[in-house]
């Protein structure tokens, strides 16, 4: 059995990185509009599948319709390394995407432009709407199992705590937002008393499943042990946890129950080469057509209201953080106390994964 230690992510206080980040960059690639281009706007995103998605359901058409060409960087997810762009004034983004984790670090480390939402409205949850950061969509990590290794199923946080009952290898990413809060529900506290987060509780609870558990370094290195039979049971992304079940490679299963929701944010940083163009990209995200499109591209939930009241029952049953999906256990990451309060956990979360 192989074992994953680390996280891919870093938290970054002002002027120091706190946590080595393995992240692999890939050059720019482009997607153009028609004719002489109004100029262009360099996206960070996450490369691979997710890049192939979000360029056919939102930049191909926003190229073509606003003549303008659009550069992809795959490091979105490299806070330290975005950070330090804009700290030394080589910000070459010009729109970043964000999920509440990486929101809560780039608002902690003041690098971003704020946006005119007031401009901007129809939001399902207006509340997800902050100063410098529009809603795109919201996506879940869910338990998932193996249905030959745990043939009863699991049915909420306290089952994955539950090594007795419910025995086999756990595996999630090495990140600890969700996992924290997910071991304090595990531990009794109920979700709307989750916060602040009581961390010697949440560590201790951690303590009892730490032999049982793989902590993997990314999303990839996650579903491929899986895929091959190696996990039984675990946390993990939704889109990956479905595209493993569609593919066959295991009996995978998964369960609304104490799913972890997420809204996935559009933010312009400071310093931004063509801020104009990237609010532009923004709004052109909130059109219906282009709310479809990525929902059918990735199995995420729409922001805007009026595309949800237009989903049949049977599609909002298997969306994040719809009323059909959502449950007792159900939460949001709190982005203000993350923000707050994320440098000192990931250093405490990385010296308890090493130790």
């Amino acid at each position: 059995m192989r074992t994953y230690l680390g996280v891919t992510r870093g938290w970054r206080r002002a002027g120091a990185v706190l946590a080595a980040v393995v992240v692999a960059l890939g050059g720019l690639t482009a997607c153009s509009g028609g004719g002489d281009e109004k100029g262009s706007i360099t996206y960070a995103g996450f490369g691979g599948t997710y890049e192939e998605a979000v360029k056919a359901a939102l930049f191909d058409p926003y190229s073509k319709d606003a003549d303008i060409k659009v550069l992809f960087d795959s490091s979105g997810s490299d806070v330290a390394k975005l950070v330090q762009m804009s700290k030394s004034g080589s910000m070459t983004l010009d729109l970043i995407d964000a999920e509440d984790s990486s929101l809560a670090q780039f608002m902690a480390a003041d690098i971003l432009q704020p946006i005119d939402s007031k401009s901007l409205d129809g939001f399902a949850d207006p509340s997800a709407v902050t100063e410098h950061s529009v809603p795109w969509y919201t996506f879940s990590r869910n338990l998932y199992w193996n249905k030959d290794d745990v043939p009863g199923g699991v049915k909420s946080w306290a089952d994955l705590f539950d090594t007795q009952r419910v025995p086999g290898k756990r595996g999630m990413v090495g990140l600890p937002w969700g996992i924290l809060e997910g071991a304090l529900i595990a531990d009794g506290v109920p979700v709307d008393r989750l916060y602040p987060l009581d961390l010697n509780r949440a560590f201790a609870k951690l303590d009892t499943i730490r032999n049982d558990t793989i902590f993997f370094p990314s999303n990839g290195d996650l579903q491929n042990a899986i895929s091959q039979g190696e996990i039984a049971l675990g946390y993990g992304n939704l889109a990956r946890i479905k595209s493993i079940a569609q593919s066959g490679a295991v009996p995978l299963e998964y369960t609304w129950e104490g799913a972890v929701l997420s809204v996935q944010q559009l933010v312009i940083p400071k310093g931004a080469p063509n801020e104009s163009a990237a609010f532009d990209a923004i709004k052109y995200s909130l059109r219906p057509e282009a709310q479809k499109a990525i929902m059918d591209k990735l199995g995420y939930t729409p922001s805007q209201q009026s595309v949800l009241d237009g989903l049949d029952a049977d599609t909002r049953a298997d969306l994040p953080g719809t009323p059909e999906t959502v449950s007792g256990e159900t939460f949001r990451i709190d982005v203000e106390w993350w923000s707050a309060n994320g440098a000192d956990v990931l250093k405490r979360w990385q010296d308890w994964l090493n130790a």
